[in-house]
Parts: C-alpha cells; structure tokens; sequence
C-alpha cells in the first residue's frame, strides 16, 4: 500500500471517529453540575429526594409548570365536556389507567381558608363560574396525589432504581412546592383576590378540583369588596 493510499484511510478513519463523536453528542442534554450530582446519585444507592429536587426546583420545574400552564377555565370547560379528550389536547398522563394531569393557571376571590391539620386547603370562586363551583388549594401540611411529579415529561418512572425512589420524589417535588409558598399563605384571608399556578391530577369529570399550588399570589388591587 503506497503512501497516498495510507494517508486515505486514515482520513476516513478520523472522519468515522469525528461523526461518531457528533451523533454521541446529538443524544447527550447539557445538565448543570448540581443536576448530575442528583442524577449520579438517583442511580446509586446514596439517593436524596430532596437534593434531587433542589437541583433541579429553579431551572427546569418552575419553567416547566408556567410554560405548561392553562387557563383554568378552559381546562374546567374542557373536562365538563369530555375528560379523556381533554388529557389528551390539555393534560398528560403517566401510564394507562393513570389520573389526566392538568396544569393550571387562575385567579379568583378566597372564599374559605382551612388551616386545620392534616389536610389545609384554600377555596377560592372563580370569576364567571357557577354558584358553589370552587376550587381548592392544598395547602398540607398532608397534601394527596404526586400531581407535580406526573405533570413533569423529564421525571420518569425508568429513571429511578425503585417505585420507593420515584415516590419519594414525588413527595419531595409537593414539600419544595408548599415551602416557596408559606410567606404567601400566612396573608390569604377570605375576600382576597388571588392569583395561582398549580397542578390536578383529575380521574372523573365530577370530582372536586384540587389543585397543588406551585405559585400564589396576592392581587390587592382587585380586592373583593
């Protein structure tokens, strides 16, 4: 083999190595370095919800929820009219069988704030809705459902080592989302105009709407009389 020859396939040969490379990258997501601590750590036996949460609770959960969002109302029309249809245009689902997740967005006058343990909540009347038609907050500091947690496309089941992983951060997504949200609470009162963000899992049209709040906020100049 002469010279020009050899000098041929080493190019092709670093070419392969260089396309190789560059498909490698394609399927690789740049994460900080806090995240792949968590992700190192969610893999292995020395997992910690909390520090999984925490790296990823101000980079992509809060965008995630507001960019998701939907206007409340058009999710209640929505579910009125048929549940299943509206999952698939409006929610998620993260399994068959599974409770449709909705993520929402409203405001509204408060109508009763229950602090009593375990399970607190805020009820607030929607504007234009029917009489007697509320939604409500849960507050906790017991708060149902994993509804953060199946609202996310990037927290999966087949990223965890165990269903008791996947739970805990299940759980460890609602506290972050209820402790960001404790000054906030301590001023709700009824008659408060209030502006929220949240999460429902839904499974019958007619349930109750409940909804765990990622964000709340106080509009004092729309103040109910």
């Amino acid at each position: 083999m002469n010279g020009i020859a050899i000098r041929q396939l080493k190019s092709t040969a670093s070419l392969m190595v260089a396309l190789a490379g560059l498909y490698a990258l394609a399927g690789c997501k740049v994460v900080t370095i806090d995240e792949d601590r968590a992700l190192r750590a969610r893999r292995g036996g020395d997992f910690d919800a909390q520090h999984y949460v925490d790296a990823i609770w101000a980079s992509k959960v809060v965008p995630a929820i507001n960019d998701k969002a939907r206007p409340v109302s058009n999710v209640i029309a929505a579910v009125d009219a048929d549940l299943d249809k509206a999952g698939a245009i409006l929610g998620r689902r993260v399994g068959e069988g599974s409770a449709w997740t909705f993520v929402v967005s409203g405001d509204g006058v408060v109508e009763k704030v229950d602090n009593a343990p375990p399970r607190g909540g805020i009820d607030v009347a929607l504007p234009g809705a029917a009489p007697g038609r509320v939604i409500r907050l849960q507050t906790g500091p017991v708060v149902s459902e994993t509804a953060i947690r199946d609202a996310l496309p990037f927290v999966t089941f087949n990223d965890f080592t165990d269903q008791l992983a996947f739970a805990e951060v299940g759980r460890a997504l609602t506290a972050r989302a209820l402790t960001g949200l404790k000054p906030m609470l301590g001023q709700v009162q009824p008659g408060r105009h209030i502006r929220f963000v949240g999460v429902a899992n839904i499974r019958r049209a007619a349930d109750p709407l409940v909804v765990t709040p990622v964000s709340i906020a106080a509009d004092d100049a729309a103040r109910a009389p």
